[in-house]
């Protein structure tokens, strides 16, 4: 949801712009064709740039590769809420894949409940707040476990939507209201196990995008996902280890190990993997399978702990 920018003439009259173009002659198709020459570099030294084949994200996040039926029950008995929108429902439907893949019937996932009416574990699952508003997301999330939720499950956790993030969004105070909350809850709740998740990424832009990029100096997927990986960035450093899911992480790397990704301003960002896209931000069958194997697996190994 990055602003948009409109191109000015910096003081030049109107027709002083058609006797410029008149002069210039094939001045404009020669500036379009070096603009798409340079975007087509540009794919070329992305391609080359993204040809990272260590599984692991650059803070040294493993990224996981399998499950086990062992992971799998134990999950199964616990008790999860997870606030999230759109692209946890993704997760959620991966994860009844991955267990009908191992044969296993999932836990239940019940919107709205934390406790259903069956014995066992159970995953509940709630809208969080509303998308474009990361702020409000995190307030309902605390309200929702101050509800009686907090008293009824053993592990929680909340993800932003990638379009809680853009250019324009002050990352650090974010970050901050974020960790504060989140400190909040551990202190009020201290059975639960709270579990931290990277902001999700969309895919890099298009030929069109990158032309435009070059001509105006504007890429809003760029600009973006070059903010996603700031707040990203914060996360890992202060979520380490076991305390997190790297969703983006899992999102960018393809299954050959290589990582999607680009720079804009001098800095390098991640983007998610075309293989894993349904569209520009969520996520198809496999990718869903492949985050949702990663979410289970973060919950396995808290639960072990």
């Amino acid at each position: 949801m990055s602003a948009t920018a409109t191109a000015r003439s910096h003081g030049e009259a109107p027709e002083d712009k058609v006797r410029s173009h008149r002069k210039a002659g094939r001045l404009p198709a020669a500036v379009v064709a070096l603009a798409i020459a340079g975007a087509a570099a540009w794919v070329v030294t992305s391609r080359q740039l993204n040809k990272e084949r260590s599984m692991t994200s650059q803070h040294g996040i493993a990224v996981p590769s399998g499950i086990t039926t062992d992971d799998l029950a134990e999950v199964a008995r616990a008790k999860v809420f997870f606030g999230h929108q759109s692209v946890g429902m993704n997760i959620l439907d991966g994860v009844r894949a991955v267990y009908a893949a191992h044969g296993a019937a999932a836990p239940p996932i019940e919107e709205g409940s934390t406790q259903p009416g069956r014995d066992g574990g159970f995953i509940g699952h709630a809208f969080i707040g509303e998308n474009g508003s990361p702020l409000a997301k995190i307030a309902d999330f605390g309200a929702k476990m101050r509800s009686g939720i907090g008293q009824a499950v053993n592990l929680a956790m909340m993800k932003f939507c990638y379009v809680d993030i853009n250019g324009s969004t002050d990352v650090d105070a974010l970050f901050d209201s974020y960790r504060t909350s989140m400190a909040a809850l551990q202190q009020e709740f201290p059975d639960v196990i709270f579990r931290h998740v990277t902001v999700p990424l969309t895919t890099e832009p298009g030929l069109r995008a990158k032309v435009k990029r070059l001509l105006t100096g504007i890429s809003r997927g760029a600009a973006d996902n070059a903010a996603r990986e700031r707040l990203n960035a914060l996360i890992r450093r202060q979520y380490a280890g076991d305390h997190l899911f790297d969703l983006a992480a899992i999102e960018s790397t393809a299954p050959d190990g290589s990582r999607a990704a680009g720079s804009y301003q001098g800095q390098r960002y991640y983007a998610l993997h075309d293989g894993y896209a349904a569209d520009y931000g969520h996520l198809n069958g496999e990718g869903a399978r492949t985050a949702a194997t990663a979410w289970l697996k973060t919950i396995a190994r808290a639960l072990g702990e």
